[in-house]
């Protein structure tokens, strides 16, 4: 029996065991995974970087995936193993990649609300509009929209809702994760003029994927 097949059978005791496959991948970003169901054959597609971890984490890992697509509310000591596995990540990542005008976002925002007490985390510029910021712990990486770039305060106000993730992370339980608890969402409004700053944002998405629309036609 797999670590797939075990992670199954111990969520479902008593049921059939379905057709289980375990792929590794390296198209995959690091720690990624995601779970394909179809008829009687399940299979989990892993990023490269799981082949090292222990079996007892990587059963969280497709115990976690199971009760999301199977749609069911349980927990397990697997599950809780692997989201401390996944928290700890930060800690570990090797950090390269960085952008001069990113750095210095950072630096305000370290200095004005973690009182110059954070380490820089991974910083990279990104392409996206309808997700302005991002935060990955598997490699502890704070993305920012490209368009943000030359609106600094905005800028700053994303860079604190991404560095807040890292502060606060996110709590799981029986498949669901939250990653805005009461206590970020209170620390988020510390950032001055928080509520102007969301509005300014919003105007700024719609203006600019109203540019690309009409960018569009020529």
């Amino acid at each position: 029996m797999n670590t797939l097949e075990e992670a199954y059978a111990e969520l479902f005791p008593g049921k059939q065991i379905p057709f289980c496959t375990v792929e590794y991948s390296g198209r995959l970003k690091a720690y990624n995974a995601r779970i394909s169901l179809r008829g009687n054959y399940l299979t989990i597609t892993a990023s490269k970087t799981w082949r090292g971890v222990s079996p007892q984490i990587q059963k969280g890992l497709f115990q976690e995936l199971l009760v999301r697509v199977f749609k069911v509310k349980k927990q397990t000591i697997y599950m809780d193993l692997y989201h401390h596995f996944m928290r700890s990540l930060p800690r570990i990542a090797i950090h390269k990649k960085t952008h001069p005008v990113l750095e210095q976002s950072f630096q305000r925002v370290n200095d004005a609300l973690f009182l110059g007490l954070g380490e820089q985390p991974n910083l990279k510029v990104g392409r996206g509009i309808n997700r302005l910021g991002t935060y990955e712990y598997a490699s502890d990486t704070v993305t920012i929209s490209s368009i943000l770039l030359e609106h600094p305060v905005l800028m700053d106000y994303v860079m604190y809702h991404e560095l807040l993730h890292r502060k606060h992370q996110y709590t799981a339980s029986k498949g669901r994760s939250c990653h805005h608890s009461h206590e970020f969402l209170a620390e988020e409004r510390k950032f001055p003029n928080a509520a102007v700053l969301e509005e300014e944002l919003q105007r700024l998405v719609t203006h600019r994927k109203s540019f690309v629309r009409k960018d569009s036609y020529f």
